[in-house]
C-alpha cells in the first residue's frame, strides 16, 4: 500500500512553502492567482486530501497565528512579514489586525470569536490599560509581546534601545553638544522608559547637566513627532537646542516635517539622530545617523518564542525575555558644535 500524501509532498511538488500550501487550501486572500493554481494542480496530480478540520479537532492545532499592532506603523507591517516567512517553515500562517489606539480588547475579543488561533503576537499602545489587561486575562493561547512590559503577561521579545540610545547621546556630548532633545512617545511604554533612561545616563557618566524640559513625549505619529518639534522650535533658533535624538520613525517624519515648514536644515541648523534604518535614510542628504536593530531577527524571534510556547505549553511564562540588540551608525547628520563655558 503506498503511503498517504502528506501537505508536505504538495509543498515540495509545487516549490513553495508549507503555509503557502495551507493558504491556497483555507482560500486566504495573501497569496497569488497563478501560486495558488500552482498549488491546486500539484494536489490534483498527487490526490492530496486535506482535512483541516479534522486534523485541528485531534491536534487542536489550527495552524494560525494572531498578529494585534498598530499597521499605521510601517515597522509592524515589516515584522509582520519578517513572522510569516518564519510561521511558513512551521507550516503556520498569520492574521493581522490593526487594533489602532482605542477599544483594544473589544477588537481583539471580537477578532479572536471568528477565527481559531493556537498564539497571538502583540504590540499595544498602552501597558497599563485595565480593561484591556483584563481582556488579555481570559484569552487561553500563548502570547508573545513586541517591546512591552504587560503586567498579566509573560516577557515576550524587546529592543534593547539603551544601549544605542547611550551610546549615541555620549557621540553629541563628544561632539561638543550640551542641549540635546529626546523626543519618543507615552513614558508608560518600554521602548520610552529604557530610552530616556540611556540619556539621562549619558548626561550623568559625562557630568553635564541635563534639562529635563528637553525630554519631549507624546504619541507614536507624525503629528505628534511634529507637535513637539514646534514646541522645540524657538530654542532651535536661538541656537540654545542643537541636536534632537528621535525614539520613533513616525515621530521623526514629523520633525522632519516641522523643519522643512521652517526652513531649517541638518546638520547645520540642527544635528539629528533617529531610530530605525532604513534605504531612504541613507539616501538623504545628506545621509541620517540612525539606530538601526534587525527587524528579520525579529521577526525571527517572534515565532520561534512563540512556537515553543505552543509545542511546549510548561514553559510559558517562565523563559527570560528575548532581548533584540541595536547599532548605532553614524552617517552625516551631527556636526561639532563649540562648547559654551
Amino acid at each position: 500500500m503506498s503511503r498517504k500524501i502528506t501537505i508536505k509532498d504538495v509543498a515540495k511538488h509545487a516549490g513553495v512553502g508549507i503555509g503557502t500550501v495551507s493558504r491556497a487550501i483555507n482560500e486566504n486572500p495573501n497569496i497569488s492567482t497563478s501560486t495558488k493554481e500552482k498549488i491546486l494542480e500539484s494536489i490534483k496530480i498527487l490526490g492530496y486530501t486535506p482535512n483541516n478540520v479534522a486534523q485541528s479537532m485531534r491536534s487542536q492545532r489550527y495552524k494560525n497565528i494572531a498578529f494585534f499592532a498598530d499597521i499605521s506603523n510601517p515597522i509592524f507591517a515589516q515584522i509582520a512579514k519578517e513572522s510569516q516567512i518564519e510561521l511558513d517553515k512551521h507550516g503556520y500562517t498569520l492574521s493581522l489586525c490593526n487594533i489602532g489606539e482605542k477599544d483594544i480588547g473589544n477588537k481583539i475579543s471580537s477578532f479572536l470569536e471568528g477565527r481559531k488561533s493556537d498564539g497571538i503576537i502583540l504590540s499595544i499602545p498602552k501597558e497599563d490599560d485595565f480593561e484591556l489587561n483584563r481582556s488579555l486575562a481570559n484569552i487561553k493561547v500563548p502570547i508573545v509581546t513586541i517591546n512591552r512590559d504587560v503586567p498579566i503577561l509573560p516577557a515576550g521579545v524587546v529592543t534593547d534601545y539603551y544601549f544605542s540610545v547611550n551610546e549615541a547621546i555620549h557621540y553629541l556630548l563628544n561632539l561638543g553638544h550640551r542641549n540635546i532633545a529626546l523626543i519618543g512617545g507615552d513614558k508608560k511604554i518600554r521602548p520610552t522608559r529604557e530610552g530616556i533612561s540611556a540619556y539621562k545616563d549619558a548626561f550623568l557618566s559625562n557630568g553635564v547637566k541635563l534639562n529635563n524640559n528637553y525630554i519631549k513625549n507624546g504619541k507614536l505619529s507624525s503629528e505628534s513627532g511634529e507637535a513637539l518639534f514646534n514646541e522645540l522650535l524657538p530654542n532651535i533658533q536661538k541656537g540654545e537646542l542643537t541636536a534632537i535624538l528621535c525614539l520613533n520613525n513616525q515621530m521623526f517624519y514629523g520633525v522632519l516635517r516641522g523643519m522643512r515648514k521652517a526652513k531649517l536644515k541638518y546638520p547645520d541648523d540642527i544635528s539629528l539622530i533617529t531610530f530605525e534604518d532604513s534605504e531612504l535614510m541613507e539616501l538623504l542628504d545628506p545621509p541620517l545617523t540612525v539606530i538601526h536593530r534587525p527587524i528579520d531577527e525579529m521577526g525571527k524571534s517572534i515565532v520561534n518564542t512563540l512556537i515553543n510556547y505552543i509545542d511546549n505549553p510548561e514553559t510559558y511564562g517562565k523563559l527570560d525575555p528575548v532581548v533584540i540588540p541595536t547599532n548605532f551608525i553614524i552617517r552625516e547628520s551631527c556636526k561639532p558644535v563649540s562648547i559654551k563655558k
